[in-house]
């Protein structure tokens, strides 16, 4: 029997290059399908892609690599694990060299935040063109209520956010959680301008917030509603809302309107509940606070995810007219896709995407060292040494029943540990 002849791409049926991108969500995988002809190319350029969902960006175990020595003229790779190819791993080569750089956030667009010494050199960075912005090294202290800065100290970004896509033309303003070398009496948060950032470090403004309190934690932090939300290991909300930022030669001045919104219901306590994390996320227009629980973490040296309660503001009206806010446990997730992570969290539904069998569920990443001043902050060639935890990510969801069962999907168990830095989200 005669060998059937071969066919070239081009003898294709004219729609079936365009019925098969439009089944292909991945951007990775559309671009190496565009490279395959000038047919397959067409069809691509002609197919919008789908919306994206976030993306794992996994570090490796160490920056040290036998193949690569970080330089100025050198190109990383990074893994990244694409959730809509049923978590695939792309390694993909990116313009700037990380090197040992800390991630530890990123934003809508491509951008990811970094610390390159760990404690300092903060840059935004877009993946997809390279361009990059300063972020703040040194912050002005500034009492709670008041504003009378002081000298500059050095900070640490935990997490931070920000009011808009950095553009050179629209007003941006950034907002972290940072931690300071002298302790307690030191900021919490700090607001900086992005106005510029491309040719200079911006100066952030601090606000001790926990200055009457230095047992306050802050957890996690999000811009909503025209300002920024910062989340309290309590479970209260401080609210921000940033009216200028002026910086010239003389002086750095902030105004800025403040609401402290007090919950009678935070997060689950008891001598059996241990919370490892809170977030917020905006989903349907409300703001979500979701609990993230451990598991047996008396049998763990590094306790992983137990489970997640997620609620949402409820307001009730006293006899006296005063709003009480409380956190109300939402029953089920009702289609809601919940990536969670400090200052990136994102909520997305279900039904935008059918076809890949995803579902409703909390999409979470090992940040258990995240806000771990005490490693961050280590000598980098010292006796002691960093061990970022990496193994706990993965997928979460309730199923139907009483009680009710939970039911995880552990991602990458085997990552244990990297040098340098966290996973974080990347958005694309």
């Amino acid at each position: 029997m005669a060998e059937p002849e071969a066919r070239q791409w081009k003898d294709l049926p004219a729609d079936l290059p365009a019925e098969i991108a439009c089944h292909i969500p991945c951007l990775v995988d559309r671009f190496y399908m565009s490279w395959a002809c000038h047919d397959w190319w067409i069809s691509i350029k002609n197919s919008p892609p789908q919306r994206q969902l976030p993306w794992l960006l996994l570090p490796e175990p160490t920056t040290v690599s036998e193949h690569l020595l970080p330089g100025p003229d050198n190109m990383r790779r990074i893994s990244f694990c694409c959730v809509l190819c049923n978590r695939e791993i792309h390694n993909l080569r990116i313009k700037h060299d990380t090197g040992d750089a800390r991630f530890f956030g990123s934003y809508d667009g491509g951008w990811i935040l970094l610390a390159h010494g760990q404690t300092d050199r903060h840059t935004l960075l877009n993946l997809h063109t390279g361009r990059r912005l300063f972020l703040p090294d040194y912050l002005l202290c500034t009492a709670p209520g008041g504003l009378h800065p002081h000298a500059e100290v050095s900070t640490i970004i935990l997490a931070a956010t920000f009011s808009s896509t950095p553009t050179r033309t629209a007003q941006c303003f950034g907002a972290g959680i940072v931690e300071t070398p002298d302790g307690c009496h030191r900021p919490r948060l700090a607001f900086w301008c992005m106005e510029g950032a491309d040719g200079r470090r911006p100066v952030a403004m601090g606000l001790m917030e926990n200055f009457c309190d230095p047992w306050l934690r802050f957890e996690d932090v999000i811009h909503h509603q025209g300002a920024f939300h910062f989340l309290t290991n309590l479970g209260h909300v401080f609210v921000y809302e940033i009216f200028k930022f002026e910086e010239d030669d003389v002086a750095t001045r902030l105004e800025v309107r403040v609401r402290r919104d007090y919950f009678l219901q935070g997060p689950p306590q008891g001598f059996n509940v241990k919370v490892m994390a809170l977030y917020l996320v905006e989903s349907r227009g409300e703001l979500l606070m979701v609990v993230r629980l451990e598991q047996d973490y008396m049998r763990w040296t590094y306790p992983r995810t137990g489970a997640f309660h997620v609620y949402r503001v409820t307001r009730h009206l006293t006899g006296a007219g005063l709003v009480q806010l409380t956190w109300t446990e939402l029953p089920s997730l009702d289609g809601r896709m919940l990536f969670v992570a400090r200052g990136c969290s994102r909520a997305y539904e279900a039904a935008d995407f059918p076809s890949f069998g995803l579902g409703e569920g909390i999409y979470f990443l090992d940040d258990r060292c995240s806000d771990n001043v005490d490693m961050v902050s280590l000598a980098p060639y010292g006796v002691t040494h960093r061990q970022y935890t990496c193994s706990d990510n993965g997928r979460y969801r309730w199923v139907e029943g009483e009680p009710r069962p939970q039911v995880f999907q552990r991602w990458f168990p085997y990552m244990k540990y990297s040098d340098y830095s966290p996973p974080i989200w990347f958005i694309p």
